[in-house]
């Protein structure tokens, strides 16, 4: 089985001169209005756009015919997510709004090569409009940098090219994507829970023995609760102040640094625990329409509201994809509400500990919803009916939480 994966290199425009600035600036607010243009026709059929709009928007604007068409696709693409949204309850209006756009370059009219100029080795020319082209210096870091090598010998493809104004600077959003191998018959099932007190929790099931969970294991929400928490107090300091600016500017900037870098370290943990086992496959729960779920109250709900799941997802299911370890989602009902032992559906789930009525088991929370979340896929993959463990047996994990480790 094949699957193709996608990852997003940022590099920065480096120390570009100021006439190669203003000729993208220039290219930018073009680009915008051949969107609207295109937005305007009110059509998610690319084939409709094309016949009806496009040989009029080379007429109206200066920009690369490749350029137009890409302006065609991302219309049809705002569109369908505003719709997404209308259909959701999420917007009122009765057309997409446009505040801002990116400019999407596919290989038609971008080159990008390595070099061996001393400012940097990496360089993306661009063709905006006709007869107008520009050579730009990107700037990788480190983890960006691999990728980006990667790319250049061949592992991976560059798909698009975007280029994205942010706060007066200018960055080279480069989509790579390439197809890995993975196995069709798994042997271990990893249930992965994620939350706010632990940010994950997974726990492996073999097929050998699919009663019986395997070594957990727990990943605090800790650090990145105090940095949230150390943030909000700085927001609030400078919105007393008036300085609003630097709310965005700065502090947001640094915080979602702060916490991507978090969520990376941990997905990569989640993938190195999977691959532990023989031919692992993770299982998360489809958080699609979790933020509509929630209701609790409303200092817990803004928390949760503000809460990466979904980010934190993403990241796990890359890095598990180039690993080669397969990724399924299943439905998040009950799974937090079920007692693993007995099968038993309570009431409410509150506390740390999951406290069963009908078999008594006391277990920790988080780790009795990622075994259910394991085991929803048990009979899918030809596992057959899961029986429930010794009826005696009572393990409780709010020790093991502490360390890091469920019991065995």
């Amino acid at each position: 089985m094949r699957r193709e994966v996608q990852v997003t290199v940022v590099g920065k425009v480096w120390k570009a001169n100021k006439g190669k600035i203003l000729a993208l600036n220039r290219c930018l607010d073009e680009y915008f209005r051949a969107v609207k243009f295109f937005l305007r026709f009110n059509s998610m059929s690319k084939t409709y756009l094309h016949r009806n709009g496009y040989e009029r928007a080379k007429q109206l604007f200066n920009l690369n015919t490749a350029l137009i068409q890409t302006a065609r696709d991302k219309a049809v693409e705002i569109l369908r997510s505003f719709y997404e949204l209308k259909k959701q309850g999420k917007v009122k209006s009765r057309r997409p709004k446009l505040k801002k756009v990116s400019i999407r370059f596919d290989k038609r009219c971008y080159t990008f090569a390595k070099t061996t100029n001393v400012l940097t080795p990496y360089w993306l020319t661009l063709s905006l409009a006709r007869r107008i082209r520009i050579s730009l210096p990107i700037k990788f870091g480190d983890r960006q940098q691999k990728f980006i090598e990667e790319a250049l010998g061949g592992e991976w493809r560059i798909a698009t090219v975007e280029m994205v104004k942010r706060d007066g600077e200018w960055y080279a959003h480069f989509v790579l994507k390439k197809e890995v191998e993975l196995y069709d018959n798994p042997e271990t099932v990893i249930g992965v829970d994620l939350g706010e007190w632990n940010t994950a929790t997974a726990v492996a099931i073999s097929k050998e023995n699919p009663s019986k969970p395997m070594k957990g294991q727990f990943w605090s929400g800790a650090r990145i609760r105090y940095i949230r928490g150390k943030y909000a107090h700085i927001k609030r300091k400078l919105q007393r102040r008036k300085r609003i600016d630097l709310v965005e500017k700065v502090v947001k900037h640094r915080e979602r640094r702060k916490v991507n870098q978090l969520l990376h370290t941990i997905a990569k943990e989640v993938v190195n625990y999977a691959k532990q086992f023989p031919k692992p496959v993770l299982v998360m729960e489809d958080l699609k329409d979790i933020r509509e779920a929630m209701d609790y109250s409303s200092e817990l709900n803004r928390r949760l509201h503000a809460w990466p799941f979904r980010k934190l997802q993403a990241y796990i299911e890359y890095k598990a994809l180039l690993a080669g370890v397969p990724v399924v989602y299943v439905s998040p009902k009950d799974t937090s509400r079920t007692c693993h032992r007995c099968g038993h559906v309570a009431q409410e789930a509150r506390g740390r500990e999951f406290r069963c009525p009908r078999c008594g088991l006391r277990y920790n929370r988080d780790l009795n919803a990622a075994i259910n979340i394991a085991r929803s896929i048990m009979s899918g993959a030809g596992w057959g009916r899961v029986s429930p463990p010794n009826p005696q047996m009572k393990p409780t994990a709010e020790k093991a939480g502490r360390k890091g480790e469920a019991p065995p």
